[in-house]
């Protein structure tokens, strides 16, 4: 108690001057318009300004889970127009309208974000932050918002790595939209943004600018959906088939999300391609 008395009667001085300072501010401030507005609007630009930089203090802390909201709804977006697109090839929209959609969900979408990834390299892989544990298993297909990524190649329990389109042991089932001619769609240059759809037909009718889809007839991806444009096409001397130039719709290096398809049919359509095999 006495240090407290003696540190307020060595600094008296100064504390009976602010106080003054104080009394004399409140006084100004508020007998005086001109003053007043003054104090006013410059306080309420100190209060936005601290508001300003709480708000994006708290922003900092939500976004990862707003984010994740996000992804989720557009998964169930993209999940939605894919089982549509898959009801309406077969003239059944109009059930997939009255019926429960559970009922007709042949494919659903798991939303995962990127870990890692290679890019320039020969073989390139992707890593995603989710596993066994969410339902991935090998062989599934992953895409992002505008078209293909890649295959799933290897699944833990909380990671799995991608085999992407730009890997030399890629090999995706692909056709010309709007046309039915299908073959598979490998990487062969070292251009991140080309393709080369193969195995296609020497008398199939082909255009540059035509569009380049999956052709559903894997078990990793639905059809339609979307890879790229040809942008140009050439038959080797004595082949019967096109080597089909394609150009990508996205650029692979971007990517920052992804969504792995999940078809609940699987099992059953790879019994049956491997007894086709066999």
């Amino acid at each position: 108690m006495r240090n407290l008395l003696y540190l307020l009667f060595r600094y008296s001085a100064l504390i009976v001057f602010l106080l003054f300072q104080f009394i004399s501010l409140y006084l100004i401030v508020s007998f005086n318009k001109s003053q007043n507005e003054i104090w006013v609007n410059s306080s309420n630009i100190f209060s936005g300004k601290i508001q300003e930089r709480a708000q994006k203090v708290e922003d900092f802390f939500t976004q990862q889970q707003l984010n994740d909201s996000l992804l989720r709804e557009n998964a169930k977006l993209l999940e939605t127009i894919i089982n549509f697109r898959v009801f309406s090839e077969k003239n059944s929209f109009q059930t997939f309208e009255s019926l429960d959609a559970d009922s007709l969900r042949n494919y659903s979408l798991i939303p995962a974000r990127v870990c890692s990834k290679t890019i320039n390299l020969r073989n390139n892989f992707l890593t995603l932050c989710i596993g066994s544990e969410d339902g991935v298993d090998i062989g599934m297909g992953v895409i992002s918002k505008d078209g293909v990524i890649g295959i799933v190649k290897r699944v833990s329990k909380k990671y799995s790595t991608v085999l992407m389109m730009t890997n030399g042991q890629s090999r995706i089932s692909a056709m010309i939209l709007g046309k039915g001619n299908h073959g598979n769609l490998i990487w062969t240059s070292n251009d991140t943004r080309s393709m080369t759809l193969v195995d296609v037909p020497k008398h199939a009718i082909i255009e540059v600018g035509d569009t380049i889809v999956t052709s559903g007839y894997s078990i990793s991806f639905p059809p339609q959906i979307p890879i790229g444009k040809v942008s140009d096409f050439t038959i080797k001397g004595g082949s019967n088939n096109y080597d089909i130039a394609v150009d990508l719709d996205f650029d692979l290096s971007t990517i920052k999300t992804a969504y792995v398809i999940k078809f609940d049919k699987s099992e059953e359509k790879e019994i049956l391609l491997n007894s086709d095999d066999e």
